[in-house]
């Protein structure tokens, strides 16, 4: 019999901000839980001019570690991808199978 998990997996809002303070990048959800093996999204919007979009990942206790830098194409890597749609200024993070060792603070910049 398989246990089922909690995962807890936090998502920082982050606000960059430039001179004039109108362009930036919002995440949502803020915050997410969901069970072993759920499909996790993360979307991000952007400011239109900005020429790349950066995925990091903070573990509890750690540093944080760069998961994708996207331009115009989809990356993966394992259970982990991400999309990007230059056209609406918008990214999204996908996690499959959803592990608890998962959890942690995913950021995008």
């Amino acid at each position: 019999m398989t246990k089922t998990w909690q995962i807890l997996v936090a998502i920082l809002w982050l606000q960059l901000s430039w001179v004039n303070g109108k362009n930036g990048v919002e995440q949502s959800p803020q915050h997410l839980s969901a069970q072993e093996g759920e499909v996790i999204t993360i979307n991000c919007s952007y400011s239109i001019g900005m020429t790349s979009l950066h995925w990091m990942r903070q573990n509890p206790g750690g540093g944080i570690v760069s998961l994708f830098t996207l331009s115009l194409e989809m990356k993966k890597k394992g259970r982990i991808s991400a999309t990007i749609n230059t056209k609406e200024s918008r990214s999204a993070l996908h996690i499959s199978a959803a592990q608890p060792r998962d959890s942690a603070v995913y950021l995008c910049a």
